[in-house]
């Protein structure tokens, strides 16, 4: 792959919020990083919940993009996941989830504006390692999933006015347990096709 922003070329673009005590790049050209305990990223809109504690490596992007990912994640506690996810700062941010759901692995998908989350469980993922990809337009963003990197699912399609510079990268996270391991076997960033949403 030649953007895979995870080789040696390409991996100085990127920078880590709050990193993790673990991680490496693997020599096939991906990344494992391992989520501390209670990692999370979200602001309950009951107040209940605010975190911002996972960890996000990032690097700046264009108003418009595609970002896409594979991953894999060590499912032992309910809400381990591995994430795509863009940030325009604290209040304003999006990502797209591969997580446990203490029964079986979904695709799940938080949007938060003016420092309030929302919280979307879409449907239930057979594969062990399926494909994610966010695609801005502008302020127009979509979500996908596949899970073979051929038929692309469209999961959500939403507005987020943006008021500061974007950043987007990948997240890994245990809300609820005593960390996760996940592997994202490449990060692919690339322009946005002319119809993003289908």
């Amino acid at each position: 792959m030649n953007n895979n922003l995870f080789l040696p070329e390409t991996r100085q673009q990127l920078s880590w919020m709050n990193p993790p005590d673990k991680w490496t790049y693997t020599e096939e050209g991906g990344l494992i990083a391992e989520a501390p305990p209670g990692a999370d990223f979200f602001r309950d809109p009951a107040g209940k919940h605010m975190a911002s504690s996972a960890p996000f490596l990032h690097l700046p992007v264009d108003p418009s993009f595609e970002l896409t990912t594979r991953l894999r994640v060590d499912m032992r506690h309910i809400y381990d996941s591995g994430c795509l996810m863009l940030m325009s700062g604290p209040d304003h941010w999006a990502k797209l989830c591969f997580e446990f759901n203490g029964t079986y692995p979904t695709i799940v998908s938080v949007v938060t504006r003016d420092g309030s989350s929302d919280d979307c469980n879409s449907e239930r993922v057979t594969v062990d390692n399926p494909y994610l990809r966010i695609t801005k337009a502008g302020d127009c963003i979509s979500f996908y999933y596949s899970p073979d990197g051929e038929e692309w699912r469209l999961i959500r399609y939403f507005g987020l006015k943006c008021p500061s510079p974007v950043i987007a990268g990948v997240v890994a996270q245990s809300p609820k347990g005593e960390g996760s391991r996940v592997q994202f076997d490449y990060l692919q960033l690339s322009r946005p096709p002319s119809d993003s949403r289908f």
